[in-house]
């Protein structure tokens, strides 16, 4: 299958660019080193400004020598996959453990996020000035700020996805076994930070076998395919092996399901107007901690995680809780359906409080419009099939946290690739606005 090849477009003003991202890059770091850290206090239960989901406590061991553990005293785990914890380990090792430290790798990693989607967004569209609006709309965007201030996996996960997608559309476009290998190598590292684009090949063949125009070039996505697992499986095997030395069981990506199926399932069926999100996900979490007690196993932890003395009771612990709540949507489909909806709102939209939700709709739901709006200038452009790989990764990460948790946060390493068409949406609102605008006299 060959893409679409873009007209390409000169820009006038590209000696302007390095300047344009030299003063957003400076505006950034003065948001998050002056200006956020004075809000922090303010914003700290509606938006979490500091580390995040575990990942620096297994850095800082690394860095100490203590192994890949939460806990100096506590079992190596496997709750966390292992890109990010080594990412923050060797930064830790350069500028000390500290916030600071982890918001000035992010600014970086930002800025070389924003020249590739410059490629990327002129992939889809041909136009220089699209793409570099693009790229400073994801710099610029409040999701984007907040993630830079915090030490979660984001910020890292979209870098490493948008490098995976220039090699994959590479690959689909020169059709070479040996571009989709290397794009299968990238896309392991992408598991390897953050495992829920692990069934995205699926998604892919699918979007390839609907558009193959007969049975040759369809036996030949499920080649191409295939090699790319292949290369993703490559990569990821240093991790299984480890695992399975530590647990004697096949564990590909984290044993954190077992806590994203549980609370996602707690908070769908007990979330109301009178508790938010904050309150729910804390009794979910000392649910878990009654459930791990009478599991009967030594353990830290009575809020978010249980950390395990003992590699295996960590495995099977999360076993227990991912098979009860298969167990509850089997015998109940129509909760399942009900959560999936939940989740499709709570992904764009929900925060720990109603005004974190609010405030969310209000920054995303403009995002959305105009990338909605986008979406179908491309079609009538005759360039929506440029978009299409993209599209079909957004799908793909939505339909990965419908059936298990959602929040706002799970959907900012979308923002690039819906950047591209809400950029598309603001420039032509720009010429119509230029248009109808009256001529100045010269």
């Amino acid at each position: 299958m060959t893409l679409p090849q873009p007209e390409t477009s000169h820009n006038r003003s590209a000696w302007a660019i390095p300047l344009i991202f030299a003063g957003v890059f400076l505006l950034t770091a003065a948001i998050l080193f002056l200006a956020l850290p004075r809000l922090g206090q303010v914003f700290a239960f509606k938006y979490g400004l500091t580390f995040a989901d575990g990942y620096e406590l297994i850095a800082d061991n690394l860095v100490h020598g203590n192994g890949y553990r939460m806990q100096a005293n506590t079992s190596e785990t496997m709750m966390r996959e292992p890109g990010y914890p080594l990412f923050l380990a060797g930064a830790f090792k350069i500028g000390g453990f500290g916030i600071s430290t982890v918001r000035w790798a992010n600014l970086l990693l930002a800025i070389g996020i924003a020249f590739l989607m410059i490629r990327l967004a002129h992939l889809v569209t041909g136009d220089r000035t699209t793409s570099v609006v693009a790229a400073l709309l994801f710099l610029l965007y409040p999701s984007t700020l907040i993630a830079e201030s915090r030490g979660g996996v984001e910020i890292l996960f979209i870098a490493v996805v948008l490098l995976f997608m220039l090699l994959l559309h590479r690959a689909v476009d020169k059709g070479n076994l040996w571009h989709y290998f290397a794009a299968g190598l990238m896309l392991g590292v992408v598991v390897q930070v953050r495992s829920t684009p692990m069934v995205f090949p699926i998604f892919l063949l699918g979007y390839l076998l609907v558009f193959a125009s007969n049975a040759m070039e369809r036996l030949k996505a499920v080649l191409n395919i295939t090699v790319l697992v292949t290369g993703m499986v490559i990569i990821i095997t240093p991790w299984m092996v480890r695992n399975f030395r530590l647990v004697q069981h096949i564990v590909p990506t984290a044993t954190v399901q077992g806590v994203a199926l549980q609370e996602g399932q707690y908070t769908c069926q007990h979330l109301t107007l009178d508790e938010n999100y904050y309150v729910v996900q804390n009794r979910a979490g000392r649910i878990r901690a009654a459930m791990a007690t009478a599991f009967g196993a030594p353990f830290e932890g009575t809020y978010y995680y249980q950390v395990f003395y003992d590699a295996h009771d960590e495995w099977a612990f999360n076993k227990l809780l991912s098979q009860g709540v298969v167990n509850e949507y089997l015998s109940r489909p129509q909760l399942l359906a009900a959560c999936a909806c939940k989740n499709f709102f709570n992904l764009w939209f929900l925060g720990k409080s109603w005004t974190a939700t609010l405030i969310n709709v209000l920054v995303q739901a403009p995002l959305l419009v105009l990338a909605i709006a986008g979406i179908e200038l491309l079609r009538r452009r005759g360039q929506l099939a440029r978009m299409g790989i993209v599209l079909t990764f957004v799908i793909c990460i939505v339909a990965v946290h419908l059936p298990t948790v959602a929040h706002a946060r799970h959907s900012v390493p979308l923002v690039p690739f819906l950047a591209i068409p809400a950029s598309v949406s603001l420039l032509s609102l720009w010429q119509k606005y230029k248009t109808n605008s009256p001529r100045q006299p010269a």
